[in-house]
């Protein structure tokens, strides 16, 4: 036999003999590579978990210091409340539900964005503003009450529409009770209903323009003839006759008004006013002393 052929056939069997070498060491080298590629993920994987956590770090930190300037920066040291006249600071702070001790300034203000009022009597809007990081300002509208009508033992005020708004059974001492009028059935949302409606018009034109001159007399009574008495207090009263020229009769009495109750106060009088026979072109007003 051919001695290369011994030769190629000796080297075909050294390269199978190798290449069998080479599978047991390729399978080595995978048994090792997968080794070192866990290894190596879990080098990768480490920082990452790191980065994560310093993140959510980051993020707590900044939530917390968010929290910190809610609560320690904007703490309520000051609600005002203006606009009002036919309630108090305090008693506009409960009709709203305003908290008395209220913490938080920035938290009220969110609350009451968006009030609405409902069913509260004479009270029409309410605006809550945040002036400062420690300062609420309650900003109110209200409707006039202009007087009561007694019924029982139950005084019913009504606005400037003539409805009747509230019920209670204590008298409100800033309102004039109208009496002499037969107002038939009170109810809260209805109008006064008073047959004759120059007696009508007139009680609320004449109780719209006291509210305007700052006015609160006591009581206005109707006489049987229809003439209007305005009773300021125990001492003075002012006699406005029929229901005519009313603006400039209340234009009067306001002018007139400081004096008498100067000389009331210093001189212990008593007497009434005649405006019932009130004329702008002369000196038609007389007052009568009565002690």
């Amino acid at each position: 036999m051919d001695k290369n052929y011994y030769q190629d056939e000796e080297f075909e069997e050294f390269e199978e003999f190798e290449e069998f070498e080479d599978l047991e060491q390729e399978l080595e080298n995978d048994e090792e590579g997968e080794a070192v590629w866990d290894k190596e993920r879990d080098r990768k994987t480490a920082p990452k978990r790191h980065r994560g956590l310093k993140i959510i770090a980051g993020i707590l930190i900044i939530l917390a210091a968010a929290v910190g300037a809610v609560v320690y920066g904007f703490r309520l040291e000051e609600v005002r409340v203006i606009g009002n006249k036919n309630y108090t600071a305090d008693e506009i702070k409960t009709l709203i539900g305003f908290p008395e001790d209220a913490p938080n300034t920035l938290i009220c203000y969110l609350k009451y964005l968006r009030y609405k009022v409902i069913d509260i009597p004479f009270l029409e809007d309410v605006q809550v503003k945040m002036e400062n990081r420690n300062m609420i300002c309650i900003e109110v509208g209200e409707t006039d009450i202009l007087g009561c009508l007694k019924e029982g033992k139950t005084y019913f005020y009504f606005d400037d529409n003539g409805v009747v708004q509230e019920a209670l059974s204590e008298r409100r001492d800033t309102v004039p009770l109208i009496t002499g009028a037969e107002a038939g059935d009170l109810e809260i949302g209805q109008n006064i209903s008073i047959e004759n409606r120059t007696v009508y018009k007139g009680i609320i034109e004449l109780c719209q323009l006291l509210v305007d001159h700052d006015i609160a007399p006591e009581e206005i009574e109707i006489g049987e003839d229809g003439y209007f008495t305005v009773y300021i207090n125990e001492a003075i009263r002012v006699g406005f006759g029929a229901p005519v020229l009313l603006e400039g009769k209340a234009a009067e009495l306001a002018n007139i008004l400081p004096e008498l109750l100067n000389m009331q106060e210093t001189d212990q009088i008593r007497g009434i006013l005649h405006l019932e026979n009130y004329d702008s072109t002369k000196n038609s007003i007389i007052f009568t002393k009565e002690n």
